[in-house]
């Protein structure tokens, strides 16, 4: 009976790894598209801003 049950339990570790795995494929994936799409007018100068506050303190 107990090599059954560790049977179970390495089933269980094998699919909570592939859950993990298709968690962060998707993120990623969405990242991406968050990336790929065109910012705002208004988007677009806080980035402008971000970068030349950053580089004036350097």
């Amino acid at each position: 009976m107990p090599a059954l049950q560790s049977g179970w339990i390495e089933l269980a570790v094998l699919a909570l790894l592939f859950l993990v795995l298709q968690v962060w494929w998707l993120t990623a994936l969405a990242r991406r598209r968050a990336l790929a799409k065109p910012l705002s007018e208004a988007e677009f100068r806080q980035v402008l801003e971000r970068i030349w506050i950053s580089r004036s303190r350097s």
